[in-house]
């Protein structure tokens, strides 16, 4: 069955189809399709109206699609190659290995702090929680017993768990200015907060110019190996082409031509 147009300009139509096929930049929004629609109709006109006047076969016009359409087909050989590098997984003892190694390239642009928090709504069961800490319980289980708890429950608003935090993420300010004065694994006082109280953990608190806890940087660290995998499995290429395919170059031809329009 033919689809009723939505739109159309002499011949050509855009159905019901082309939309559902552009539907996520659509954001399902009946303005945002509408918008579509009639930018869809004014670069029809403008195409039908330059093919009319003999430009779509201008020949620079058909350069540069050459040039993009070698350009597409490039870049997707190259994701397949990419593709088939990314299957290998990159290991810890990699990672690691390059931390040790290179570390020194990953030293800090600014203060860095990983801590654990609880951020209750009243102060009492901030208080027990800090006390279970206190006592030897370690984090995790503190917060699980507080979370077994119905009345500790309700009043535990947010937890975090050794996470990494910059002066500009860790907020309310207080606790970041709480922060830099703990030492390490030492648990804060109840720090009563617009949002509520707040108790707190250092695990680490790294200065600008020091080398960072190196599960800081492992994210880093895997993406650059992975480049690398990228790189390799593109120079073996190259290197396999190069060796099925006859490749000339006269550089000399070059500088012939560069010295003939220097002398000009």
């Amino acid at each position: 069955m033919q689809e009723t147009p939505v739109a159309r300009v002499g011949q050509a139509v855009l159905t019901s189809a082309d939309l559902a096929a552009m539907e996520d930049s659509l954001a399902h929004s009946p303005t945002a399709v509408r918008e579509y629609v009639n930018t869809w109709v004014a670069s029809e006109l403008l195409y039908q109206e330059a093919s009319r006047r003999g430009l779509s076969e201008n020949e620079e016009i058909l350069r540069r699609l050459e040039v993009l359409r070698r350009r597409m087909a490039v870049q997707a050989l190259l994701d397949q190659v990419f593709a088939a590098a990314d299957t290998a997984p990159v290991s810890d003892d990699a990672v690691a290995a390059v931390y040790a190694s290179q570390g020194s390239a990953f030293l800090l642009k600014e203060d860095v702090a990983n801590v654990s928090f609880a951020l209750f709504a009243d102060r009492d069961p901030a208080n027990t929680f800090r006390s279970r800490i206190l006592r030897g319980t370690s984090w995790d289980d503190a917060v699980a017993a507080t979370q077994q708890d119905s009345t500790g429950r309700t009043q535990l608003l947010q937890v975090a768990t050794r996470q990494f935090f910059t002066r500009t993420n860790l907020y309310p300010e207080e606790l970041w200015k709480l922060a830099r004065t703990l030492s390490r694994d030492e648990v804060s006082f109840v720090l009563k907060t617009e949002p509520g109280y707040y108790v707190l953990l250092v695990h680490s608190f790294k200065q600008q110019g020091d080398m960072p806890d190196l599960a800081y940087i492992r994210n880093d660290i895997r993406d650059r190996l992975l480049l690398e995998q990228r790189r390799l499995h593109y120079e073996r290429l190259l290197a396999s082409l190069r060796g099925t395919t006859p490749v000339e170059i006269h550089f000399e031809l070059l500088d012939s031509t560069a010295s003939a329009t220097q002398g000009d």
